[in-house]
């Protein structure tokens, strides 16, 4: 992703406008989002709603956490502030949800798909305007083996040089250790005062794909309501017979 550091450049200028339209040129034709098949998942998917949690749910510990400072050098500018606890509190400020640029990746099968019982659900993100806040806070995750150093945006922001805090969101919700980098994600961030859990999403995904393990009463059921709801083509995972560890989707929208 070598565009991330001019997106960066211009964001960091207050290039927000440019910033945003070079973020939306790179954006995945389709990302994808991993579910398990239950009640309150099908109720948001009927609805076209997203749920959002807040990054103490997730399964990565240094979640929303991939920066650091420098302590001396932050005490100087920050004299009668714990910057910890006001980076936590940026932290309980936002909700976030997830997306992947792999439908066909085993490991997220498993983790957030009941262990290939669930869905996937596949979004054109392509479809919504640059500026449509989906669009606008839709961001990729970096994945590198050490945090980022924020120091000098935390003596920018002390002196009043950024516009708010959306700079520093931005590192603190998009960089995770290389050993995620198997997931691809794609992540929309929101503050927790513009939402409850869940948002109405402008577009409807374009395709639903079910699990290996899913079961025949789930795939009638979702069948069922893709063609009477969502209105999408639906595909079910089955394993291939060669020589790679690979499956494939078969159309079952028939």
């Amino acid at each position: 992703m070598e565009w991330i550091n001019e997106y960066k450049k211009l964001f960091f200028e207050g290039k927000k406008d440019e910033a945003y339209k070079l973020k939306y040129n790179n954006f995945p034709k389709k990302l994808y989002k991993y579910e398990v098949i239950d009640k309150s998942k099908i109720n948001t998917l009927i609805n076209n709603e997203l749920w959002f949690s807040n990054p103490d749910d997730f399964n990565d510990p240094f979640d929303s956490c991939g920066v650091c400072f420098n302590e001396n050098e932050v005490k100087k500018f920050f004299k009668d502030i714990d910057v910890s606890k006001l980076l936590n509190s940026f932290k309980q400020d936002v909700k976030i949800c997830c997306f992947s640029e792999e439908v066909n990746s085993m490991p997220m099968w498993t983790h957030y798909a009941g262990n290939h019982e669930g869905m996937c659900m596949e979004y054109d993100f392509s479809k919504i305007d640059y500026k449509n806040r989906f669009s606008k806070y839709l961001f990729p995750v970096v994945y590198q083996t050490e945090r980022y150093d924020i120091t000098n945006i935390l003596r920018d922001l002390i002196n009043n040089k950024t516009e708010d805090t959306a700079y520093m969101l931005f590192f603190m919700m998009q960089v995770k250790h290389i050993s995620w980098n198997y997931e691809k994600e794609w992540r929309i961030i929101f503050k927790s005062k513009e939402l409850r859990n869940n948002m109405r999403l402008p577009i409807k995904p374009s395709a639903l794909y079910l699990g290996l393990n899913c079961s025949s009463e789930n795939m009638e059921y979702i069948k069922k309501l893709a063609h009477n709801t969502i209105k999408c083509p639906i595909y079910k995972f089955e394993k291939t017979n060669n020589k790679l560890f690979n499956f494939k989707s078969i159309c079952i929208d028939k």
